[in-house]
C-alpha cells in the first residue's frame, strides 16, 4: 500500500513542529530555571492539598543551608517547625490558621529562621496562597529576604542610641550635681564642723552631746548621697595607682563577712596576678555594694564568691564598652533567685531600685558603674532567674604609676594636741564660715595660723607676712585664680612649700597632678580629720631635691 504524500509531508512537518516546541519549552524551562534561581528573593511553593513542597529556588536553600533534594523531600508542616524560631511559632500559626479559615489570602512578618546548623538568622516573610472555586486552599507560595544585617544595623543603631542617651543623662546629672557640690559640701563641712565641736565641747551633757551626734550623722549621710551622684556623673576625684586588686579582696572580707551574715557563705578565689590601675578605696566600695546586693538576693541564704583573674580583651573575647588590652578582672557571683529581663535592662539607672521603699536610695549600682567607668573599666552583668547572678568589673592593668589627685589619710578621729614648733599655716577659702572653722581648729594646736578670702588677698597676705610659710591649705575653686594656680604663684617665692588642697567638687580642667609636696583632701570633714591631716603632712619629711654636680 503506497503511503499519501501529503500525510508523510504532514507527519514531517508535525514532528519538526514538536521537536520544535518542544526545544523552546525546555529552553523556556531554562530560563525560567535561571531566573528563579538567580531571584536575591528566596521562594518556595508547595501544593496544600497534597501536603508536599513542589520548588524552591537556591536563594532559599542557600539561606536556610539545605540541598533543594532535601527541601523537596521534608514535610511542609515539620519543615516549618524546624526552621522557625521557637518563640515565633504561635505568632505565625495564627497567621496560617487565619488563612485556612478563609480570613486572609496573605500576610507578611519578620521572623526568625533556624539554619540546618543551628544558626538564627532573622527573615522577612511574605506568604500568599491560590484557592479553588470552593474557596479551599491549592498552592502556597512563601517569598523569604535575608533581614539579618539590617537587623543587625537597628540593633548597633539602638545601642549607639543608648549610649548617647546615656551620655546626655550622665552631662545632665554631672552638671546638677557639680552645680551644687561645692557649695552643698562647704554647708555640710560646716554643720559637721561645728556640730562635732558642740559634741565634743558637751562632754557633761550628754543629752546634748546625742543631739550634736546625729547632726553629724545625718550631715555624713547627705555627703555621702553626694559623692555617690558625683561617682555615677563620674565626676569626683579619684585617686588612681597601681595596686593589688587580690589584697583589696582580702583586706575587705572579713568586714565583708561581719555585713553579711551567717547564713551566706563568703568564697574568695584570688587568681589575678598582675597589679590594677584604680582607686583600691573607691574599688573596695565597688565590692561592698556588690557583696550586699547579691546577699539581699539570697534571702535565705546562700553563697558569694568573689574571684579575681586576669583577662585579656581581643576580637574574640570582647567587653562592651573597653578597648583590646590586658585588664584585671573581680567577679561577684551569687547563687541567689537572679535577677528578670526587665530588671536587668534598667540595673545600672540612677534612683531605680526593687527594694521596699526606704530600704535603699537605687544609687548603690550606679555608683558602681561610675567608679569602674571613671576609672577606664568596664562592668557587665550576666544573670537568669532561679540561676543567680555574676557581675563582673574590668579595671585597667597597672603600666605606670600616673595618678590623680592622692587624698592625705584623714582616718583619725581625735586631736593630737603635739605642741608643734610654731609653724605657719595660710588658709584660702572663699567661704567665711568654713575659713573661720578651719582656722578655729589649727589654732587649737598652737599654729600661728593666716587667712586669705581669695587668691589675690593670699599673694597679699604671703607678701606682707615676711616670714617663710609652711603650708598652703587652700580650696580649688574660688573666684578668680583657682587653688591650683594659687600655689604655683606662692611656690615661686617658696619652693619647698607644702601645699594642702581640699574641694567639695572641682572641675577636671581646674586640676592638675600633684606634686611631691602636694596632697588632698575631700570636703566635708571633721575638724578631727582635717587636724590629722595637717599634721600629719607637717610631720612628714620634706622630698630630697638633688643637687647639681660640679666637674
Amino acid at each position: 500500500m503506497t503511503e499519501d504524500p501529503s500525510i508523510v509531508d504532514e507527519l514531517t512537518r508535525l514532528r519538526a513542529e514538536n521537536f520544535r516546541l518542544t526545544h523552546e519549552l525546555g529552553e523556556e524551562r531554562e530560563r525560567f530555571r535561571h531566573a528563579f534561581d538567580g531571584l536575591l528573593v528566596g521562594h518556595l511553593i508547595s501544593s496544600f492539598e497534597h501536603g508536599r513542597f513542589l520548588d524552591t529556588n537556591q536563594t532559599y536553600c542557600d539561606f536556610l543551608g539545605f540541598s533543594r533534594q532535601e527541601v523537596l523531600a521534608a514535610d511542609p508542616y515539620e519543615h516549618w517547625k524546624a526552621t522557625t524560631f521557637a518563640d515565633d511559632l504561635d505568632p505565625e500559626r495564627r497567621l496560617l490558621q487565619r488563612v485556612v479559615a478563609g480570613e486572609i489570602d496573605r500576610y507578611r512578618i519578620e521572623k526568625r529562621f533556624i539554619r540546618k546548623d543551628g544558626e538564627m538568622r532573622w527573615g522577612q516573610l511574605s506568604f500568599s496562597c491560590a484557592r479553588d472555586d470552593r474557596g479551599r486552599v491549592r498552592y502556597t507560595i512563601l517569598a523569604c529576604i535575608d533581614i539579618q544585617e539590617h537587623k543587625r544595623s537597628l540593633e548597633q543603631r539602638a545601642k549607639l542610641e543608648g549610649s548617647l542617651l546615656q551620655a546626655q543623662k550622665l552631662e545632665t546629672v554631672g552638671r546638677l550635681v557639680g552645680g551644687v557640690a561645692h557649695d552643698f559640701n562647704n554647708r555640710l563641712l560646716v554643720i559637721m564642723g561645728y556640730a562635732d565641736l558642740l559634741k565634743r565641747g558637751s562632754a557633761h551633757d550628754s543629752v546634748l552631746a546625742s543631739h550634736a551626734e546625729v547632726v553629724v550623722s545625718s550631715a555624713r549621710r547627705a555627703a555621702d548621697l553626694t559623692r555617690q551622684l558625683l561617682a555615677y556623673s563620674r565626676r569626683q576625684v579619684l585617686r588612681p595607682r597601681p595596686s593589688d586588686l587580690n589584697a583589696v579582696v582580702d583586706g575587705t572580707r572579713r568586714m565583708l563577712e561581719r555585713l553579711i551574715g551567717e547564713r551566706v557563705e563568703l568564697v574568695t578565689v584570688l587568681g589575678a596576678k598582675f597589679p590594677m590601675l584604680a582607686d583600691p578605696g573607691q574599688i573596695e566600695h565597688v565590692l561592698m555594694n556588690l557583696t550586699l546586693n547579691a546577699r539581699d538576693d539570697m534571702p535565705d541564704g546562700g553563697r558569694v564568691t568573689l574571684e579575681t583573674f586576669d583577662y585579656e580583651v581581643t576580637k574574640d573575647a570582647a567587653v562592651e564598652g573597653l578597648n583590646n588590652g590586658a585588664y584585671v578582672a573581680l567577679s561577684v557571683s551569687d547563687t541567689g533567685t537572679g535577677i528578670p529581663e526587665a530588671t536587668r535592662k534598667h540595673i545600672f539607672e540612677p534612683f531605680f531600685t526593687t527594694k521596699d521603699v526606704g530600704r535603699g536610695t537605687g544609687l548603690g549600682l550606679a555608683t558602681a558603674d561610675g567608679i569602674v567607668r571613671q576609672s577606664g573599666g568596664g562592668i557587665t552583668l550576666k544573670s537568669s532567674e532561679g540561676h543567680g547572678s555574676t557581675f563582673t568589673i574590668y579595671l585597667p592593668r597597672a603600666v605606670d604609676s600616673a595618678s590623680e589627685l592622692t587624698p592625705s589619710k584623714i582616718e583619725k578621729s581625735d586631736y593630737v594636741p603635739c605642741l608643734p614648733t610654731v609653724e605657719t599655716i595660710l588658709i584660702v577659702d572663699d567661704e567665711d564660715d568654713v575659713r573661720k572653722l578651719l582656722v578655729d581648729v589649727l589654732r587649737i594646736g598652737s599654729y600661728r595660723v593666716l587667712e586669705a578670702r581669695d587668691a589675690e588677698q593670699a599673694l597679699e597676705v604671703a607678701n606682707a607676712h615676711g616670714s617663710p610659710i609652711d603650708l598652703l591649705v587652700t580650696d580649688i575653686v574660688m573666684p578668680g585664680m583657682t587653688g591650683m594656680e594659687l600655689a604655683d604663684a606662692v611656690r615661686s617665692r617658696s619652693p619647698d612649700l607644702k601645699v594642702l588642697f581640699m574641694s567639695g567638687y572641682a572641675e577636671r580642667d581646674r586640676i592638675r597632678p600633684l606634686r611631691e609636696t602636694e596632697q588632698f583632701v575631700p570636703k566635708p570633714f571633721l575638724p578631727a580629720e582635717f587636724y590629722a591631716a595637717v599634721d600629719e603632712f607637717l610631720r612628714e619629711p620634706a622630698p630630697k631635691v638633688e643637687q647639681p654636680q660640679t666637674a
